[in-house]
């Protein structure tokens, strides 16, 4: 038996190297339930491209001392491993070190093995059903867009939460949640809980390449396996070494390891606050319109962009977001952004832009950050064949899509119109993403969003891009959007520049991020992971604000978790207009909102933190001034009215008492 001991956790392997004990300390819980895999290995040979190596009865040497902090540190050396019929001349190091409060792994792997080492899956704690002994009441807190929370893992499908579709994996086996960051997961870790206690695991890697965070279910014995997996695609010769999967027993629910993922990546010096001009901070939502269609009809010219603002304007919001500005049309001809004279050419629309500004309103305009259109000038003759990502099979990868009006032979009778995804590693990119803010900026825009600016990270193998390896084609995304940040506001400290999906190690260079968020009944939605986490990133209540159709739970919904108001009204083919009733509403929350913003706009998410609640059918949500006074919002979903005593938790608060009307918000400040 190998064992290391902690403050907060012992650790424990047998001599098969099967993790045996993972025991938290804080709870004298122990949270294996019989011996499970510590890593999966994933080589390539000839035809053969996933062929598993497990860690079960793999010979390895051991040997224990202690870290200069006085840590406890227990290598496992394997000097050969034993594949599908023959040996690998293959060396991986794997080192623990258990701190007072923390478990890290990080794994060494040198190739002198024809074969290519595709990637590695650690699962330092493995084995495991339940944390206290009742797994109904787990669940996993997982970072996907803000957050979700998967119930009873153990006994629970994971596929149904993973984007596969069924059998397409070996689900008679195992489940999976498997997703990729930076990409559609938003923060790289995740954390197994119940309201007393719960495990933090965390890839902290501040390398950006592509990383798995990986949850494995044994659907024949009900059993977990927790860790991440890394892409290495080590050649003959080359070696690597990881960065750390870090496991840490906690008191608490997922708050826990909210706190420890954040404290890692600022003393990382890996994620610093965003530093959002003053208009920005006041942002309320904006009206969001597509002036020219993909199938080039137009909904507006830009001599009614005034209307429209003014319109949005009345409902309490300063701005308006035009998306199909472009001659091309919305999501054509792009990244070839060129003012359209049919809609009113450079003179009108800088004409427009400036009636706006007279108004103190502002105006956004789209870019697309991953799209390449065929038949663009800059595809068909400028370097975009170069820019593009290639995928494993040596193609360009298309993202297509068309849009439709009234008519139906574009979309039924045909397939979607091709464009390709870009690479954030290809240096022509960069340039054409700053020439295509210039050209907007130029035109008296207050700032730019970068649409698709955080999908899903594509392995490209494109020799002539700046990654090192396919799995690193997002690894100098961040400090491209940071180049882009810094020209952006280099045309004036209060230009903004913003992007489509939340992601941390972006969005600490944006002034908002525009993802993808779940509506009011999916009991699943946790946005309070991404939220609480990163409380001082402003991000919009996308999706949910197309028409009329259940608006009061939607403005309420998004009022509550401070959300700013993306009103793309019949999918961004309506004005306000369309839908008095949302609108009217709309300013009641809007002017609510200006009278707390100090805490509601400027404020600090804390979530169910610094308040005491009675009344368990009320929705609330706390928020923290910059001089340390709380407000909570609270929100009554039903349809009769609610009384509430509310109580401030610090020293000499007093209680509170109203009542909030049905299907409405109230401000409570403490």
């Amino acid at each position: 038996m190998l064992t290391l001991q902690g403050k907060t956790m012992r650790y424990a392997l047998n001599d098969l190297g099967q993790v045996v004990s993972v025991y938290n300390k804080l709870t004298c819980h122990e949270y294996v339930f019989q011996p499970g895999n510590l890593w999966k290995l994933i080589y390539q040979e000839g035809e053969r491209t996933e062929i598993p190596v497990d860690s079960t009865g793999q010979a390895f040497t051991a040997r224990t001392d202690t870290t200069e902090d006085g840590a406890e540190r227990l290598r496992l050396t394997y000097d050969g491993l034993k594949g599908d019929g023959r040996d690998l001349n293959v060396r991986l190091v794997l080192t623990f070190v258990l701190s007072d409060d923390a478990l890290s792994v990080q794994a060494e792997l040198v190739n002198n093995d024809p074969s290519p080492l595709m990637e590695l899956q650690v699962t330092a704690a493995s084995g495991m059903r339940s944390l206290s002994g009742s797994p109904e009441t787990d669940a996993i807190a997982w970072p996907v867009d803000l957050g979700r929370r998967i119930p009873n893992p153990a006994f629970s499908d994971l596929s149904v939460y993973a984007g596969y579709r069924k059998y397409e994996r070996h689900d008679q086996f195992h489940t999976d949640l498997n997703a990729l960051y930076p990409g559609r997961l938003s923060m790289q870790w995740y954390d197994w809980y119940n309201e007393g206690e719960g495990l933090y695991v965390g890839s902290h890697d501040p390398s950006h390449q592509a990383t798995c965070l990986h949850v494995e279910r044994d659907v024949k014995q009900n059993i977990l396996r927790m860790g991440v997996i890394r892409y290495p695609m080590l050649n003959t010769g080359e070696s690597w070494q990881s960065a750390p999967i870090v496991y840490a027993p906690h008191l608490g629910d997922w708050h826990a390891g909210a706190k420890r993922y954040r404290s890692w990546i600022e003393q990382e010096g890996n994620w610093h606050k965003p530093d959002q001009p003053e208009w920005m901070l006041q942002f309320k939502g904006w009206l969001r319109v597509i002036l020219k269609q993909h199938h080039m009809e137009l909904n507006w010219d830009y001599s009614q962009i005034e209307a429209l603002y003014d319109e949005a304007a009345a409902a309490g919001m300063d701005t308006i977001f035009l998306l199909g500005w472009e001659k091309g049309g919305f999501a054509r001809m792009w990244p070839d952004y060129v003012v359209d004279d049919r809609m009113g050419g450079e003179a009108g629309l800088k004409a427009a832009i400036d009636k706006v500004h007279a108004k103190g309103g502002k105006v956004l305009m789209f870019l697309s950050y991953a799209l390449i259109d065929r038949a663009s000038d800059y595809y068909q003759k400028g370097p975009g064949r170069k820019a593009t990502t290639k995928s494993l099979w040596g193609e360009e990868i298309p993202f297509s899509e068309t849009y439709c009006g009234e008519g139906t032979w574009r979309k039924l009778g045909n397939p979607p119109m091709p464009m390709y995804l870009s690479c954030a590693g290809s240096p022509d990119w960069q340039e054409k993403m700053i020439e295509s803010a210039r050209t907007c900026l130029d035109l008296g825009a207050d700032g730019v969003l970068y649409d698709i600016g955080g999908m899903t990270p594509f392995f490209c193998y494109d020799d002539s891009h700046t990654h090192a390896k396919p799995s690193h084609s997002c690894s100098d995304k961040a400090r491209r959007y940071g180049e882009l940040h810094d020209y952006i506001r280099s045309r004036g400290a209060d230009k903004a520049i913003m992007m489509e999906h939340n992601i941390d190690v972006f969005a600490q260079h944006m002034d908002l991020s525009q993802g993808g968020t779940t509506s009011p009944s999916d009991p699943r939605s946790l946005l309070e992971l991404y939220r609480y986490t990163f409380p001082e990133l402003i991000m919009t209540n996308r999706n949910i604000g197309h028409d009329e159709e259940n608006f009061r739970d939607k403005a309420n919904y998004s009022f509550l978790y401070g959300l700013r108001y993306d009103m793309s009204i019949y999918r961004c083919c309506g004005a306000l207009s369309d839908i008095p009733n949302y609108a009217v509403y709309l300013k009641e929350l809007n002017g609510l909102r200006a009278r707390y913003q100090e805490f509601l706009l400027k404020g600090r998410f804390i979530d169910n933190e610094g308040f005491c609640l009675d009344n368990q059918d009320l929705a609330a949500k706390a928020y923290r001034a910059g001089d340390g006074r709380v407000a909570v919002v609270l929100w009554n979903k039903g349809d009769c009215s609610q009384c509430y005593s509310i109580c401030g938790l610090e020293d000499g608060a007093v209680s509170q008492c109203g009542t909030v009307a049905p299907s409405s918000v109230a401000v409570v400040v403490l």
